[in-house]
């Protein structure tokens, strides 16, 4: 979900503000959870534009293709559900995937619960008995959190950080699936919607917080058929080569000979190199007639 995308831009504050001289732990902290708040708070409000942009793009598609149920495509996780049944059948290694949306929601649900323990942990820990200030030098300090220091000061929030590590690594494994599933399934709604670059537009969607601004610009575009365009074009390469080197029993038929006036190529001359009256096989004007 793009809105745990959006806390890591705001966070970029945090990484400032924890380099900057502290004069106590308590007020290094108080500033942390400050920060904290209006990074959540700027991130739900780019997640809600976003939503109703891609609402709105989802909308418009849905309608000229008679889904009833395009209000889901204001809702998260419906969002991804109406994208899948837009995008139609998905290709995954040769494997045809029928619903991807389904399966793209089902991993994108298991990230946001993983994102959201994460964050709960995170806030947990946001104690000033949990920190320690460190010198680097002169005018410049951080705060650093020490695990050493729960178990020590509040050894019943222990069992927090063993929690926080397995959530670190099923985050990772979350957010991978969740892009793999996610980078199958736009590619096939791109495909439909925006041929020209169906692969960028799939990454856009997939990597970067911007699905609903993507959705929202190809809102107009009519939908095409990927497989019967492909054919075309193959039909159509297919035409050309046919016209550059002709489809007669021969096979390549040679354009004019470039050379003629130096007394080669077929001008005057029969299939096997020798003159139009069945004479010699070679000519006095070919240097190769001996061969």
């Amino acid at each position: 979900m793009e809105f745990f995308d959006w806390i890591s831009v705001p966070q970029l504050v945090l990484t400032f503000l924890q380099s900057t001289k502290a004069n106590s732990v308590g007020e290094a902290v108080e500033q942390l959870k400050l920060v904290w708040i209006i990074c959540l708070a700027s991130a739900g409000a780019l997640y809600l534009v976003g939503l109703l942009f891609g609402g709105l793009g989802l909308m418009r598609m849905a309608k000229s293709k008679c889904i009833s149920y395009w209000w889901i495509g204001f809702l998260p996780f419906g969002n991804t559900v109406l994208a899948g049944k837009l995008a139609g059948e998905a290709n995954m290694f040769g494997v045809k995937m029928k619903q991807p949306g389904i399966w793209a929601v089902i991993a994108e649900v298991f990230f946001v619960l993983v994102e959201v323990g994460l964050l709960v942990t995170t806030f947990l820990f946001l104690n000033e008995e949990f920190y320690d200030i460190v010198e680097a030098g002169e005018e410049l300090s951080y705060i650093e959190f020490k695990p050493n220091l729960v178990k020590l000061k509040a050894p019943e929030y222990a069992w927090l950080l063993t929690l926080n590590t397995v959530l670190q690594v099923l985050d990772i494994f979350a957010r991978v699936t969740l892009l793999f599933l996610f980078l199958v399934m736009f590619t096939a709604f791109f495909r439909k919607y925006y041929l020209r670059g169906p692969f960028l537009m799939a990454f856009l969607c997939s990597f970067l917080p911007v699905r609903g601004f993507v959705l929202f610009a190809v809102r107009n575009n009519t939908p095409v058929d990927y497989n019967a365009y492909m054919r075309r074009r193959m039909e159509e390469i297919q035409r050309r080569q046919q016209q550059m080197y002709g489809s007669g029993a021969g096979g390549y038929r040679d354009p004019a000979d470039p050379f003629s006036e130096f007394g080669g190529g077929n001008n005057g001359n029969g299939a096997d190199g020798g003159n139009a009256a069945g004479g010699s096989g070679g000519s006095d004007d070919n240097p190769f007639s001996d061969f």
